[in-house]
């Protein structure tokens, strides 16, 4: 598959277009996997006669694997190859995923889903940091939040599969199914991979940089922190809500069978907003200008107005769900923000240590935000009170893009001929 090989007209050619596909469906297969826990949960709760706060470690022991995954991919990669450790990380998640089946309490959940994790947080920078090097210098922005609307299609797979899955043959197939189906995509992303990375290979030789030291150096340091800070807020937002929804729509008259309903809006609203997102921004990368922190500042506003109606409006249930699927296209963009932020200001020969530093560093946020949310189920709170805390990290995440603007303007920039505009 010789992904590198551009179309005559100077376009995108049907080998990238493929090779593009395939690492979309990883992460397809990653999104599906890492929310499954959310709408296992009130399930499980039921069965194994425990209250859903006490699933707080499951959420927990998620994101800590998954942030593992983030972190040591980069020098893994840099040592071994982006082919080793790609394949390596779907394997892992696949593998890691099918035992779960036949987790028989919390601790044993909680474990499994650790290891799963680690290798669910390794594949996402590769296939990213893959796909922005294929499609090359120029759309590498718009590739990137293609591919990452991946985590999205994922979510909403399971959300929509989830609840007939479970009725039909229990809770244990949602792990068998996604255990499985990953290792459909080990030989492809097998082929994938190692002409991705080859495109940059001059850049990789020149300084072949894996270490989080190069994120602080020469004048990148004030952006990465802020990077990072506006991906801890999101992240804390985006999990805290996606863990804890199903489990807080009883509240709002949602049946407990209903529950993954609740997740497929909030991953219909994020898919539906990631789709715009990439659309609009590959439309302003041909326009030669892209405003993605405008697009992102927009999106949170927009979160910030549906959690407030959320939580002091008596509404309908369709009216309930309208309203999560608004606040899960804002702060699921932002997600998607991030990453394509990384990717534009990092160079080539650092991007998956970018990348994969600030999905880490947004991991830490994604498991404090459920802590904090079954911390407050715990104590009692009501569930309309629970989801007001959520505008804190979003009118910070606000802030923290307005600190990007201005920082940005003096930082070094790696964008090639597309020019980011900061603000």
């Amino acid at each position: 598959m010789k992904s590198n090989q551009q179309a005559p007209s100077g376009g995108v050619s049907r080998s990238q277009i493929l090779a593009l596909l395939v690492c979309f469906l990883v992460i397809v297969f990653d999104g599906f996997n890492t929310t499954s826990i959310s709408f296992v949960v009130p399930r499980l709760a039921i069965e194994w006669r425990q209250a859903p706060s006490f699933f707080t470690p499951v959420f927990i022991s998620t994101n800590i694997g998954a942030a593992l995954g983030f972190v040591i991919v980069g020098p893994l990669a840099g040592r071994f190859g982006h082919r080793a450790i790609g394949v390596a990380s779907v394997v892992l998640f696949g593998g890691g995923t099918l035992p779960t089946a036949f987790a028989f309490d919390i601790a044993s959940l909680s474990t499994m889903r650790l290891v799963a994790a680690i290798g669910l947080g390794a594949a996402l920078p590769i296939a990213i940091t893959a796909s922005a090097n294929l499609i090359g210098v120029r759309h590498k922005v718009a590739a990137s939040l293609l591919v990452t609307t991946g985590m999205s299609v994922g979510a909403v797979i399971g959300g929509i599969a989830g609840g007939p899955l479970m009725r039909h043959f229990g809770w244990q197939a949602i792990f068998v199914v996604g255990g499985a189906l990953p290792f459909v995509l080990v030989p492809l992303f097998f082929r994938v991979l190692p002409h991705a990375s080859s495109i940059n290979r001059e850049a990789e030789e020149k300084r072949p940089v894996n270490s989080l030291k190069t994120l602080f150096r020469n004048g990148l340091a004030g952006y990465t922190c802020l990077l990072w800070l506006f991906s801890f807020l999101i992240f804390m937002d985006v999990y805290a809500l996606l863990f804890w929804i199903p489990t807080l729509l009883p509240s709002f008259g949602f049946s407990a069978d209903r529950a993954p309903v609740g997740m497929a809006a909030f991953s219909i609203g994020g898919l539906s907003g990631n789709i715009l997102m990439t659309v609009a921004v590959t439309a302003m990368t041909l326009a030669g200008k892209v405003r993605v922190k405008s697009a992102l500042t927009m999106g949170v506003m927009l979160v910030i107005v549906c959690v407030a109606g959320l939580s002091q409006i008596a509404a309908s249930q369709g009216l309930v769900l309208l309203f999560i699927g608004v606040i899960g296209g804002g702060l699921v963009n932002g997600i998607m923000g991030q990453t394509a932020l990384a990717v534009a200001f990092y160079p080539p020969e650092m991007r998956a240590t970018g990348v994969g530093w600030g999905l880490a560093i947004g991991r830490v946020g994604s498991f404090v935000g459920p802590a904090i949310g079954g911390a407050l189920l715990s104590r009692g709170w009501p569930a309309r009170e629970i989801l007001l805390t959520a505008i804190v990290p979003a009118a910070a995440a606000i802030v923290t893009l307005c600190g990007l603007s201005l920082m940005g303007r003096g930082a070094p920039r790696y964008v090639g001929r597309v020019a980011i505009a900061e603000h």
